[in-house]
């Protein structure tokens, strides 16, 4: 067994190829990938403190009639997944979120950042309810293997709002969730989530998974 994560594909690339990067200046997918870059900062300062080898699949693309664990095809049409971190085990979808400095709410059944300044941004992601369909495709690239949704905002927004928990995206039953921010994945909240040493990872999973890593040629260790 290796020692140290291995790390495939570069974080936010597909937001970087998108219409919306090229033509909108600094918009949303701007503004983005480089959230997205540094969740990957973050989660590579964790890993690399770690005695075990895990994989860690940044910008996963091309989710569509995925197959395996003996289910029916699933599509995620033009949706990607952020993050994964693999071990032999288990998996963690890693959803980044650069909201801003503000407050996280749930006002009128909608997710909302309120600002210092009173000014409120709508939240959709916070509505979305799309994670356990997500979870799906890692579910059946890993042959059965179970995991956790784990969504990441920056640590100037604050999500300990008592109507956070009330957020639909976080109403699955049964499923594995929570929130949390760079600064406390940086300082190691995920190893509650992710105990070490984990299970050697198997080779099977990564050969189904790095094919699907928007710059596949991006492989390396920690």
């Amino acid at each position: 067994m290796g020692v140290g994560a291995v790390v495939h594909g570069r974080p936010g690339q597909s937001l970087r190829q998108s219409d919306e990067w090229r033509w909108s200046g600094t918009a949303n997918a701007r503004r983005g990938a480089f959230f997205e870059e540094r969740v990957a900062q973050v989660l590579h300062l964790w890993l690399a403190s770690r005695p075990d080898e895990v994989h860690v699949f940044h910008d996963l693309v091309g989710l569509n009639n995925i197959t395996g664990a003996g289910l029916e095809p699933i599509s995620l049409g033009g949706s990607n997944i952020d993050h994964l971190i693999l071990t032999g085990g288990e998996w963690l979808m890693i959803d980044a979120k650069g909201c801003g400095a503000g407050s996280l709410r749930v006002e009128a059944g909608k997710g909302v950042l309120v600002r210092s300044d009173g000014s409120r941004s709508p939240q959709p992601w916070m509505d979305d309810q799309h994670a356990y369909s997500h979870a799906g495709v890692p579910f059946r690239l890993t042959n059965g293997k179970g995991g956790a949704a784990i969504w990441v905002v920056p640590h100037e927004t604050s999500y300990d709002h008592p109507s956070v928990p009330r957020a639909r995206f976080l109403s699955r039953k049964g499923a594995e969730m929570c929130l949390l921010n760079d600064s406390e994945i940086a300082a190691g909240a995920l190893d509650e989530v992710l105990p070490s040493p984990a299970q050697p990872v198997d080779l099977r999973d990564v050969d189904r998974l790095h094919p699907h890593v928007s710059a596949p040629d991006i492989l390396y260790r920690l």
